[in-house]
């Protein structure tokens, strides 16, 4: 083994009182320290940098299992409102460190906070309910940075709350001087389900003093605590948790559920870090005294170990709990071991089975991860995890778009390099025919754009060879169209990043994590002159809501589904000839990614209708009928889509009532 297995040195512990276990008449506080030889607590009345007249308490390992490694030590009072550290003696060394379960803190998270999360409780809180989708696949994630979202002064929100969590509390917010809404108002009308934030846990990259820099947030320093930089007030530690509850509660009464991102891979800085200094060497991943790197960051930790297991289970369970969190994104899941995984899934699923599971199958380097390649969390080894842990298809993000930073094109952009892992990716990754990877489409996250990298927009301009990232180009924006049809009329679940149906653009910064706000906020104008690509966005997402064939998640209705591809035209046919919730019992999805229209003829494993129905084109997306074909030969207009449904189910659903506005198909 690369590292000292410290499991078999140290005795774990397994109930969940660890950190402050707080009441108004007293506060225990316990720590997991198994190799300390003293471990004392320092309280503070303040939670910033100055020193102040602290009290300093020994703390004394658990009398009733003094083998366990937990040391513990109750203080009388109402302790609301002070701030902690532990002074922990490992050896010779000596740390003072904020605690690892922390669960508020001071300013730029150098002291834990003791605080009555009741206290931290907005009105109407105990009425607040998670938004959950039945079927994982009927989930539509939009990616967002909570900064990004509002710090421009195009999102109409206050100038206090710019760049916030309370932004996200603000309603009917507009671009100035228009009607056109931004941020949670748009967002009601785009249709998502769910919006992923960017991580919003604390982290090191940002000092919460100024708020004046800017970062992603994938630097880690403690998990159950809200990143103060998005509060309006860093120095008092209950205030940044009532606001991220105000943002969720808002979220929730739109009937948007929260995602969180998170970054259990690795630390801000392993050395510095309050998991190296309360036990030093068990949570990371080490060869001799050097740090693993498969994080990419210099430091992976180590999800095998018991107690960083329990850690990741319990900090979990915990936003969930506490902060009504529908749903995680894990970041480099592939650094992760299978079993640490799949324990999240059951324990998440004692509290509700439908709380969203997703994460990066890969690593961010090749180098050695640690764990054997058999025992990670990649797409090779998708069939070991719960088929509702999902995961990022690249495959398909690539055979769409072609390469994210390089001008590379994939089949939108006319290429066919890679058009059977588009096929593949279409049925959720899901289907012997083409390759598959994944159980069935709950497993696969079908996306073309993400923060990372080159947005779409920029993507495609990239790839087109040109350079203004304001374009009206017909070309470019019909690429952009038929991204949105690949992505939201495929099985498997539907992502896009923040803006992609404006045409947001980064101005070809592909890594903007540290990047300005002018490169990174959003500019909500471009929904004013890009609202046709809106329209097309919020009328697919439409379709696809109203649609239990596009949402199927079992493998049985994966065999129900006909992919082909005549070197020009891609086709899929979804079949649901039982019909047994009043849905189309034939739908069919097709793309002609070149500059001529082309023939084509339907197929499926069942007898097709003799009529359908256009519910989408080139043009727009409404999911109401507009067009008519007589058989299921026909040709399609160049660059360009059609979703399609059966006749006789669309009028038994709708009565009849659209036959004088359905015209015949005229190319």
């Amino acid at each position: 083994k690369y590292y000292s297995n410290k499991d078999e040195i140290y005795n774990t512990y397994d109930k969940n009182d660890l950190g402050f276990t707080y009441s108004k008449e007293k506060t225990t506080f316990k720590v997991w320290a198994p190799a300390a030889s003293q471990v004392l607590l320092k309280l503070y009345s303040t939670g910033s940098y100055r020193e102040d007249n602290a009290t300093v308490l020994s703390m004394k390992q658990m009398h009733m299992d003094p083998t366990n490694g937990v040391w513990s030590v109750t203080v009388e009072g109402d302790l609301h409102g002070i701030y902690y550290t532990y002074i922990i003696q490992n050896g010779k060394k000596q740390n003072e460190t904020q605690d690892v379960y922390s669960k508020a803190t001071g300013v730029n998270s150098k002291r834990s906070m003791v605080v009555d999360l009741e206290r931290t409780n907005p009105d109407g809180w105990e009425n607040d309910k998670h938004i959950f989708v039945d079927k994982q696949t009927q989930a539509i994630i939009w990616e967002v940075h909570v900064r990004d979202f509002s710090i421009s002064l195009t999102s109409g929100v206050s100038r206090q709350n710019r760049g916030t969590y309370l932004a996200f509390t603000e309603k009917d917010t507009k671009v100035p001087c228009t009607d056109a809404p931004t941020c949670l108002s748009y967002l009601q009308e785009l249709g998502i389900t769910h919006v992923q934030l960017n991580p919003v846990y604390d982290y090191g990259s940002v000092d919460e003093r100024t708020g004046t820099e800017y970062n992603w947030g994938y630097d880690p320093v403690n998990y159950c605590v809200p990143e103060g930089s998005y509060s309006t007030d860093p120095y008092h530690g209950e205030v940044r948790i009532k606001e991220f509850k105000e943002m969720v509660k808002a979220l929730h009464e739109a009937g948007i559920g929260v995602v969180m991102d998170v970054v259990y891979n690795h630390m801000y800085s392993a050395d510095d870090s309050c998991f190296e200094k309360t036990v030093p060497e068990y949570y990371f991943r080490k060869h001799g005294n050097r740090y693993l790197n498969s994080s990419g960051c210099g430091n992976v930790t180590a999800s095998e170990k018991l107690m960083y297991r329990k850690y990741m289970v319990d900090s979990l369970k915990y936003w969930v709990e506490e902060y009504h969190i529908d749903g995680f994104r894990f970041d480099l899941m592939a650094c992760h071991d299978i079993d640490t995984l799949n324990l999240i899934r059951e324990e998440l699923d004692k509290i509700d089975p439908r709380i969203l599971m997703y994460g990066e199958p890969w690593t961010a380097d090749n180098g050695d991860n640690g764990i054997s390649g058999d025992d990670c969390c990649s797409k090779a080894n998708a069939k070991k995890l719960s088929d509702r842990i999902a995961m990022f298809n690249d495959d398909m993000r690539n055979g769409i778009k072609g390469g994210s930073d390089d001008d590379t094109k994939g089949y939108v952009q006319g290429s066919s390099n890679d058009t059977y892992k588009l096929l593949a990716g279409m049925m959720g990754a899901s289907s012997d025919t083409f390759g598959r990877w994944a159980k069935c489409p709950t497993q696969c996250i079908t996306y073309a754009s993400a923060h990372d990298n080159l947005t779409l927009w920029d993507k495609l301009l990239k790839s087109n060879y040109n350079h203004d990232y304001n374009t009206k180009d017909t070309s470019i924006i019909d690429q952009n169209k038929l991204c949105a049809t690949l992505v939201l009329m495929s099985l498997g679940i539907p992502f896009m990043l923040a803006g992609e149906e404006f045409a947001r653009t980064k101005h070809g910064d592909h890594n903007s994590y540290r990047s300005p706000d002018s490169v990174n906020a959003i500019d909500w104008s471009r929904t004013l002159r890009y609202k046709d690509l809106v329209a097309y966005y919020k009328g697919l997402i439409r379709i696809r809501k109203n649609s239990e064939l596009l949402t199927c998640c079992t493998p049985e209705a994966v065999h129900k589904t006909y992919m082909t591809y005549n070197g020009k035209v891609i086709a899929g046919t979804m079949a649901n000839i039982d019909n047994p919730k009043n849905d189309y019992k034939f739908m069919a999805i097709v793309v002609n990614n070149t500059n001529e229209k082309s023939a084509f003829e339907l197929k499926s494993n069942y007898e097709l209708p003799n009529k359908w129905y256009a519910i989408a084109d080139h043009d727009v997306a409404t999911g109401k009928a507009f067009r008519a074909f007589d058989s299921s030969n026909f040709e399609i207009r160049p660059q360009s889509a059609l979703v399609l449904v059966d006749a006789e189910s669309y009028d038994k659903i709708n009565g009849n009532k659209d036959q004088d506005s359905i015209a015949e198909y005229i190319l």
